[in-house]
């Protein structure tokens, strides 16, 4: 004859693991449909980990900007565009919106000019610093210049679109070599 503590542990034993299983379970469902809700309601999830902060700027598309460019460990990532694919780099249209829509001014350090701050609609901003690209392992000091940033481009050809900003105060998209590691800015 088995003992009543032997049977009160086995029977535990099976309670336990079903709560806990039906708990997990529950959680798994409550969490799908919650994910399915914001996909239907279209509400903004940033799945990269809140590495990026996004910036609404009052554009009449809704486009986000990223408060600044791409970083690891402190400092901005230069990628070739073979390396992007797969983000969230803003259109010729998104980048042409951003500069056509929203006042900019120069900023600068020690009386030079280092970038540019866009003020959106709403009076939030962003700016963009020059920053320079890389010919290889080369730098290129382009930020003399003003600074180049990857655009989503679908075009095959070898040379991709890139956001341009001129110290010269003037913005534009240029095409350059897909090798070419340059700024990433995201938008969403």
């Amino acid at each position: 004859m088995e003992n009543i503590v032997s049977k009160a542990q086995n029977y535990a034993a099976e309670k336990t693991n079903e709560i806990l299983s039906n708990a997990v379970a529950q959680a798994y469902e409550d969490g799908y449909r919650d994910g399915y809700k914001d996909r239907e309601e279209e509400i903004p999830v940033d799945l990269r980990g809140n590495q990026t902060e996004y910036i609404d700027l009052g554009l009449p598309s809704g486009t986000l900007w990223a408060k600044d460019y791409e970083m690891e460990n402190g400092r901005i990532t230069h990628l070739p565009y073979c390396e992007t694919t797969e983000l969230n780099l803003p259109t010729e249209e998104q980048w042409k919106e951003l500069f056509e829509t929203c006042e900019w001014r120069n900023t600068f350090i020690n009386g030079n000019a280092n970038g540019i701050q866009f003020i959106g609609l709403n009076g939030n901003c962003i700016k963009f610093s020059y920053e320079r690209f890389y010919e290889g392992y080369t730098k290129n000091y382009g930020r003399d210049y003003g600074t180049y940033f990857w655009l989503k481009d679908a075009d095959d050809a070898r040379e991709k679109k890139a956001g341009l900003i001129c110290k010269d105060n003037t913005f534009n998209t240029a095409r350059m070599y897909m090798g070419y590691r340059l700024p990433i800015r995201l938008v969403r």
